[in-house]
């Protein structure tokens, strides 16, 4: 009897060891998947191609016009956080949304809903409503709503891409065959919209990714038009931090 109770103890003490190693284990595999997103925060920067000038570099071959008009937009979902409009610059934008968006802040209700898979038709049915807008602005600015972006820099931006023969502004890449601005933010002229106007309506296949989608409705592989903003002395992507502030944004997702 003893021996059967001393057998129940150690079965006890070991099922009690298991159980502590076990939480030890999840409680380690998830301050290190912490610490692993950190660091690839920290790390983060835009991927800026070497040959694509920096629009801060570029040679000023005009005066910018004292007064420049700019359209801000969002393609606004409803798997984005409550919490964008804490930054100036989306409260600039003009926010465009599925046709049965239940979010609120929505400025046009777009003809159709999206999936994730299907931004590039969102995007296409944007611009094709800027299209018919009868006044045309100098720039268009398309921002995610997890951008970081004083007001400031952003005009200073524009003041800069105003004097230069930049397009295209923005993270720039070339991995489809032309080139094409990463999503966080990027500015192009009313030239640009003007020759995607020319396009409606859209006949030919459009991958999934509205930023992708943007670069073959432009169709360019002429590097002059384009520009890289050079992030992230200016603008920042779900992070911000200097010596006084630090915020962080993440932008809720429905898959």
């Amino acid at each position: 009897m003893f021996f059967c109770i001393r057998r129940k103890g150690m079965m006890i003490i070991t099922a009690a060891i298991a159980t502590i190693l076990l939480i030890l284990g999840i409680v380690y595999y998830f301050v290190s998947a912490h610490i692993a997103a950190e660091a690839a925060l920290e790390r983060y920067q835009i991927p800026l191609l070497p040959h694509v000038r920096n629009m801060y570099s570029m040679k000023r071959v005009r005066e910018a016009p004292e007064k420049i008009t700019s359209t801000v937009f969002m393609l606004r979902g409803d798997f984005s956080s409550d919490f964008y409009d804490l930054f100036a610059l989306q409260k600039r934008a003009t926010r465009y949304c599925d046709n049965d968006t239940k979010a609120d802040g929505c400025d046009v209700k777009l003809p159709r809903n999206y999936r994730w898979g299907t931004l590039s038709s969102k995007l296409v049915d944007a611009l094709e409503l800027m299209c018919k807008e009868p006044t045309k602005t100098d720039f268009y600015v398309k921002i995610d709503d997890d951008l970081i972006m004083s007001e400031s820099k952003f005009d200073d931006a524009l003041r800069v891409m105003a004097a230069t023969d930049c397009q295209v502004a923005g993270g720039i890449a070339r991995d489809y065959g032309f080139y094409w601005p990463l999503g966080q933010i990027y500015i192009f002229k009313r030239a640009i919209l003007e020759k995607i106007c020319a396009r409606f309506p859209v006949t030919i296949s459009l991958p999934g990714s509205e930023d992708i989608s943007f670069g073959k409705l432009i169709n360019s592989t002429d590097r002059g038009m384009f520009c890289n903003l050079h992030g992230p002395d200016n603008h920042w992507h779900r992070q911000y931090r200097d010596d006084h502030l630090r915020i962080k944004y993440y932008k809720q997702q429905n898959h």
